[in-house]
């Protein structure tokens, strides 16, 4: 039978070697996810800030819209305006939901001088005008009062009220006499919902509470509108929306809406309905988001990407690894070919063609394990398919270089492992400590980081340096390595300690000392992986830590709900948080003279503030009951506690209204702190009634570590009639702290990752001295060695190793946090400064994850023994 070609034969020869195959495939396979991760995480980061960004906004912000407007009078072409819009989305293929406004000046917001006239049942003008408008679907959402058939208006209960006509009644808009349809209840009195979220600036004015809006007449149908506009002489403003989720929108895909808005902007233009002084225009909302969201997105990369290098390069090594555990497996073969004159580099090619096949599944397995985890741990499932093409270019690239270096590694192996005699010490590469070069790489970002910050603001997003991120990754890296070379320079004299010891620690020792090389690498898979461990999560946990603090100094609790209703905040109550009154125009004045300063007032109440807000001991010198206690004690003057007085007297002045204080007390940080100044609590009790004319700019606030929704309905119990609640998502996404959360849950992912890659190291370890080993164990087993000392020297070795790696890496974990963490300032305006918080449970976890890893080990390895025939082994 004709031999097949090596190119052929390889890979099927490759085949027959299950656990090389098997290393082969994995360690490509971390490689893979390695590298394909970055590009992929970017996309799902970016895809979050978008989404994050549109979902406080109303639904219609995630829509592409194009509005056109022609002013007063619109005569004849209010049909053909109010097509247009939505005519251009048909001609681009896309459905749209098209809102018609009438109004009496084009753009006119809420001033009352904008609306269109109307005059009720007696003739007379109303002395608030109206504003018309036609929504698909708006009956459906109103609180019907009564109605007729046929077209008209629909009016609210007020301004029908103030017209004098009910339902099937007749009103005159700019003396156009039109049915009145039905009568709702106005849609300030209500909770208008998500349906008319886009339109609450034409039923609420918000800038001015003494000048209402005109009122909100709603039409029929389009074309009482069309019909109204035309008629009476006010100007018309068309809206196309096309229906878009926001809550799955992708960066790729906005950007596409965007081109498509600005072709139907060009269509709508190109049909010459608009006059000079009209508009036309897109809405901006989805624009803007999809910009910040890229500007955090650029953010991430400088932490990610030395994340992901840092991960592959690590993954490399195990892949390389892989490369040497093949030569070892084929050792005999390689003798036999080094013996009859070929070279490392036919060597190489021939492990690259027996691996090739495996390397290549396995880097494919990788790049679906990146996208899989990306959808399910990433920060948004959707990802653009730009990352994803991305994704599969490093994947393809890790298959080419990891498939490379575990070849070169092999061929290299091989031809040594032909060529050396048996004794020969360690060639002058494998002396040189190459690890230094990395401990000046992480100097290098040392000097650079400090002289910038490590956490910088871009356009009002907050983002982390990689030069913090790549500093202590660089510094654990090479102190481990050196650290194990030192330790194992020392494994000789061990050994010579170890001879009288018992036979367990002898082996142990005498296997240590016989293979130093491989014995460092243990150390340094086990010490590497706790270090970064215990490293980023640390740095996970105090960022974590730091950030519910900084929120939680803001809100003042868990939790806010807030009115400028002014109601009795004794009014106010329910089992679950505590009532404040915030004074945002107050200052300041020491009774020395001093300058005046701006303060935030806080009037709470003592028995229930402490059991709500939020507070860190390291806030202040003493516990927070005592500091409230402090506010119930006799002065000549109302006592208050202040963050950022010094105590004594002083003239607190809120608004135009001047009360004597004493600052009896003083603390760091207090909470409800919402604007750099300082902040002031007193005990609403004693302090008098400030009036309405003093313009202290009163709110009410229901502080709450429950249900905010609670907390809004008890205000609203008491009178209130807008309330406002606000959470900490909304206090961290309003602050855009989104990517510093992000950064560090891809770097608590490289933790598990560097975890996964110890493991994997060690199983290596263990499967590329199999031979040795247990050649060595049925030598012994000949001479009267016992299984069970075997198996407590395996514990020892590899035990004694993981307990070695774990105090080195724990404290290298130490030394890299104990230099970055203070730098960790996710925002420098709002308090406190960075917090310390060590994850004990994960640092126990790690620990006897270790130890169990080394336990399984020496299991396998003792089983393999166990399961090896004698004959075979001395066979060889």
């Amino acid at each position: 039978m004709r031999p097949l070609p090596p190119w052929t034969r390889a890979p099927l020869l490759g085949l027959r070697q299950p656990a090389a195959v098997l290393a082969v495939l994995v360690t490509t396979a971390i490689l893979a996810c390695a590298v394909a991760s970055a590009p992929l995480f970017l996309s799902s980061a970016r895809s979050a800030a978008l989404q994050e960004q549109l979902g406080p906004q109303c639904a219609e912000a995630a829509r592409p819209a194009v509005t056109a407007g022609i002013p007063a009078p619109v005569g004849d072409r209010a049909a053909a305006l109010a097509a247009a819009p939505a005519q251009a989305w048909t001609t681009l293929g896309r459905a749209s939901r098209t809102v018609l406004v009438v109004d009496g000046a084009l753009g006119g917001g809420g001033n009352r001088q904008f609306g269109v006239p109307v005059a009720g049942a007696d003739g007379f003008d109303l002395s608030q005008p109206a504003r018309l408008l036609w929504k698909p679907g708006m009956v459906d959402h109103l609180d019907v009062r009564a109605q007729v058939p046929g077209a008209g208006v629909w009016l609210p209960a007020s301004y029908a009220q103030a017209a004098g006509v009910t339902a099937g009644g007749t009103i005159a808009v700019r003396g156009v006499p039109v049915q009145v349809s039905g009568v709702y209840t106005d849609l300030f009195d209500t909770d208008p919902g998500a349906f008319w979220c886009d339109q609450e600036d034409l039923f609420t004015n918000a800038a001015s509470t003494n000048t209402p809006p005109p009122a909100l007449l709603l039409a029929t149908d389009e074309s009482t509108l069309v019909g109204l506009a035309e008629r009476a002489q006010g100007s018309l403003r068309a809206t196309a929306a096309v229906p878009v989720d926001g809550s799955r929108l992708t960066a790729s895909r906005a950007a596409e809406l965007a081109d498509l808005t600005q072709r139907a902007l060009a269509d709508v233009a190109a049909t010459d309905l608009l006059p000079p002084d009209g508009q036309l225009y897109a809405d901006q909302r989805l624009s803007d988001a999809t910009a910040r969201a890229q500007v955090l997105a650029d953010g991430l990369r400088g932490p990610v990407v030395p994340v992901a290098a840092a991960g592959g390069l690590l993954a490399l090594v195990l892949v390389a690894a892989a490369g040497s555990f093949w030569a070892d497996r084929r050792a005999a073969e390689v003798r036999l070919l080094a013996a009859r004159g070929v070279g490392p580099v036919p060597l190489a090619g021939k492990a690259a063609l027996e691996l090739g096949l495996p390397a290549l599944a396995g880097a494919a397995l990788g790049w679906a394990a990146s996208r899989g985890l990306t959808g399910v741990l990433g920060p948004a499932p959707e990802v653009d398919p730009s990352a994803t093409s991305a994704a599969l270019v490093a994947g393809v690239g890790a298959f080419i270089v990891g498939l490379g270096a575990a070849a070169v590694v092999a061929g290299l192996r091989a031809r040594g492992t032909a060529e050396r005699p048996l004794g020969t010490g360690p060639r002058w590469p494998a002396r040189v400590p190459w690890e230094v070069a990395v401990l000046l790489a992480a100097g290098l970002c040392w000097v650079l980081l400090r002289g910038r910050d490590a956490v910088v603001s871009d356009g009002g997003v907050a983002q982390v340096s990689g030069l913090l991120v790549a500093l202590p990754l660089l510094a654990v890296a090479g102190a481990a390595v050196l650290v194990a070379r030192v330790l194992t320079a020392g494994l000789p004299r061990l050994r010579g300690w170890a001879a009288g010891r018992p036979v367990p620690v002898f082996l142990a020792v005498n296997r240590w000392a016989a293979a130093r090389g491989a014995t460092a690498v243990l150390l340094v898979a086990v010490a590497l992986p706790v270090a970064v461990l215990g490293c980023t999560a640390t740095l996970t946990a105090s960022s974590r830590a730091t950030l519910e603090a900084k929120v939680g100094v803001q809100l003042g609790a868990g939790a806010v709900a807030a009115t400028s209703t002014r109601i009795d905040p004794a009014a106010v109550t329910g089992p679950d948080g505590t009532t404040v009154v915030r004074f945002g125009q107050a200052t300041a004045q020491p009774a020395d003279g001093g300058p005046r300063t701006g303060v935030q007032v806080l009037a709470v109440d003592p028995t229930t503030f402490a059991g709500t807000a939020f507070w860190v001991d390291s806030f202040a010198a003493e516990p927070l009951p005592d500091l409230l206690r402090a506010l119930t004690e006799d002065s000549t003057a109302v006592p208050v506690v202040a963050a950022g007085l010094s105590t004594g007297p002083h003239q607190l002045r809120l608004g135009t209204q001047e009360v004597d204080v004493e600052v009896v007390a003083t603390a760091d940080v207090l909470p409800g702190r919402r604007a750099d100044a300082p902040v002031l609590l007193v005990d609403r009790s004693l302090l008098p009634e400030v009036p309405r004319t003093a313009g202290s700019d009163q709110s009410v606030e229901r502080w709450t570590d429950g249900d905010v929704a609670v907390a809004a309905q008890e205000l609203r119990d008491a009178g209130a009639v807008r309330v406002l609640d606000t959470v900490p998502a909304d206090v961290q996404r309003a602050a855009n702290l989104l990517g510093i959360t992000w950064t560090f849950g891809y770097l608590s992912a490289l933790a598990v990752f560097a975890g996964v890659i110890g493991a994997a190291g060690l199983l290596l370890h263990l499967e590329a001295r199999s031979r040795t080993r247990v050649s060595g164990y049925v030598m012994a087993r000949r001479l009267g060695l016992r299984r069970s000392a075997h198996l407590r020297s395996l514990l020892v070795e590899l035990g004694a190793a993981a307990v070695v790696g774990v105090v080195v890496g724990g404290a290298l974990a130490a030394c890299a946090v104990a230099t970055v963490y203070r730098r960790l300032d996710v925002d420098l305006v709002r308090p406190p400064t960075p917090l310390l918080d060590v994850p004990w449970p994960a640092v126990a976890g790690t620990v006897a994850a270790a130890l169990l890893v080394a336990a399984g080990a020496a299991l396998y390895a003792q089983r393999a023994a166990d399961r090896a025939d004698p004959s075979s082994v001395l066979r060889e």
